[in-house]
């Protein structure tokens, strides 16, 4: 017996060993199974709210909705979806102390969101609202004016979220566009719509992972694990379709465009992912501010007054690609008739209630949501203003955290904003953040739960993600800072070093937009 229990403790060792010589394949087959496992026990979750899948997606997909008080799905689907954050965890902390090859990245990243790009849509119905939208588009409708239930008795509508059935879309011109342009390459059918806004979203994964390793330097693999083998962007941009993706893919290519100094297409580029969704217009100011630094006097003015230009030319014209293009600025209120519990906005109002006890539910969320609104707004313009001191990355991804965050409410998909654009150069505490924040929002709303026990499992999740945070700063604390930072340099500077560098004009300085 003795011999066997050697035998085997040896056999650990062994295995041991070679997981951590070469981590790539044990990370990408438990990934794969983990995807996999949220896969098959999402779609068993089915539908919470009454709606009608256009399919039963080859078996995977539920079509008779969740049962009251069978939690049994969920518990898995959240079991998987635990399972890919901590997996998540372990590869950054691998990647993080050394160079791996990229290749190394992409192969586990294929592993981890090959069940996601076969399984159905999960976490949200929002796609099958898109290929609602783009048959509006297609049926003579304008989807700035009427919700879907516009089309009558037909299944595209049945397939739509019941909130969103009757309200106009708040996305932008081009994000209308994509949706009429899906609708017709699948040839009128809702279901091939969707489809088709799966392979986009796939490409935009594609596309965000080859865009985070130019902006990261040379440290491109440690940029590719901390953005392509995000759960969060595996869940909601390749599952889900979410328009995020488009919309985070042109932002780094905003942010790499301005890197290479090439600012007119970045402004470009910036217009376009405000375009798809209003926050990102927040880069645009960013690179109008930045690119006027290293002059003075009317030479500022002459290169602000071309960008502005330039900008509003690309607003105009994409915006003119879409009949009743300007309509979706009366429709951005839109999300907000949504309620989330756990938004920022919604606390702040259930703090209100002991203070203003006369006031109604309605009010205490107005109050709530304005004073949100107002401290978001409030870092946006300090953001902007400021934005010569630091880096362009983080003046843009600061500042759609913070309309992410304390927007009237929150979805974990609005997380990507911000996250998406830090992530390629983020160190230290900064790639620490970006873990807890991305980890968390994976979990804000557990799926498969009544709205109870959904939001103990989401304080819960915060509590352990908050003391794990608390133990990783005590620990640096205690190792103390890096030797370069010792000397006085600063996170920021540190990764601006890494950076590849790019030829300048001799006119201004040098910018770093990544560090």
């Amino acid at each position: 017996m003795n011999d066997l229990t050697r035998t085997v403790w040896r056999a650990l060792l062994l295995a041991r060993d070679r997981v951590r010589a070469s981590p790539a394949a044990p990370l990408a087959i438990v990934g794969f199974a983990a995807a996999t496992l949220t896969v098959v026990a999402g779609g068993r979750v089915g539908t919470v709210k009454s709606v009608i899948p256009l399919t039963d997606w080859m078996g995977l997909l539920s079509v008779q909705g969740r049962r009251p008080g069978d939690y049994l799905p969920g518990s898995l689907m959240l079991t998987g979806i635990v399972a890919l954050v901590v997996l998540w965890i372990i590869a950054v902390r691998l990647h993080h102390g050394g160079e791996y090859p990229e290749r190394r990245v992409w192969w586990i990243a294929g592993a981890w969101s090959a069940p996601f790009v076969f399984g159905p849509p999960m976490l949200s119905n929002d796609v099958w609202t898109y290929a609602a939208q783009g048959l509006m588009l297609r049926s003579g409708f304008d989807p700035y004016r009427v919700g879907p239930s516009a089309l009558g008795n037909v299944h595209a509508v049945a397939a739509v979220d019941p909130s969103w059935r009757s309200v106009p879309s708040p996305y932008g011109p081009l994000a209308t566009t994509v949706q009429h342009l899906a609708i017709a390459i699948s040839g009128g059918s809702p279901l091939g719509a969707v489809i088709v806004f799966r392979a986009l979203g796939v490409a935009c994964f594609i596309a965000i992972g080859l865009l985070a390793a130019d902006l990261a330097g040379p440290r491109r693999a440690q940029a590719l694990t901390l953005t392509i083998l995000n759960p969060l962007l595996l869940l909601h941009v390749v599952s889900g379709a979410h328009l995020e993706g488009i919309m985070v893919a042109l932002l780094l290519g905003a942010v790499v465009a301005a890197h290479q100094r090439r600012w007119l297409p970045a402004i470009v580029l910036a217009c376009a992912a405000g375009l798809v969704k209003a926050p990102a217009l927040i880069a645009v100011l960013a690179i109008i501010v930045i690119h006027s630094d290293g002059y003075r006097g009317w030479p500022a003015w002459r290169v602000a007054a071309r960008d502005v230009v330039v900008a509003a030319l690309s607003v105009v014209g994409l915006t003119a690609i879409v009949h009743n293009g300007w309509g979706w600025v009366h429709a951005l209120n839109t999300p907000t008739l949504g309620h989330t519990a756990l938004a920022p906005a919604s606390l702040i109002g259930d703090m209100y209630d002991p203070v203003v006890r006369a006031a109604s539910f309605d009010d205490l969320a107005a109050g709530g949501r304005i004073t949100a609104m107002l401290a978001a707004v409030c870092i946006v313009v300090y953001l902007t203003v400021t934005a010569r001191r630091r880096a362009l990355a983080h003046t843009v991804g600061y500042g759609l955290l913070a309309v992410g965050l304390l927007g009237p409410v929150l979805y974990p998909w609005y997380m990507l904003w911000g996250v998406v654009v830090l992530a390629p150069t983020a160190r230290a505490e900064r790639r620490d953040w970006i873990v807890f924040i991305s980890g968390y929002a994976c979990v804000l709303i557990p799926p498969g739960f009544n709205g109870a026990i959904s939001t103990k499992l989401s304080v819960l999740a915060l509590a352990i993600a908050a003391g794990i945070m608390a133990a990783r700063a005590r620990a640096r604390r205690r190792a103390g800072p890096p030797p370069a930072m010792a000397a006085g340099a600063t996170d920021g500077e540190l990764a601006a070093r890494s950076e590849s560098p790019v030829p300048t004009k001799p006119a201004t300085p040098r910018i770093s937009v990544g560090g």
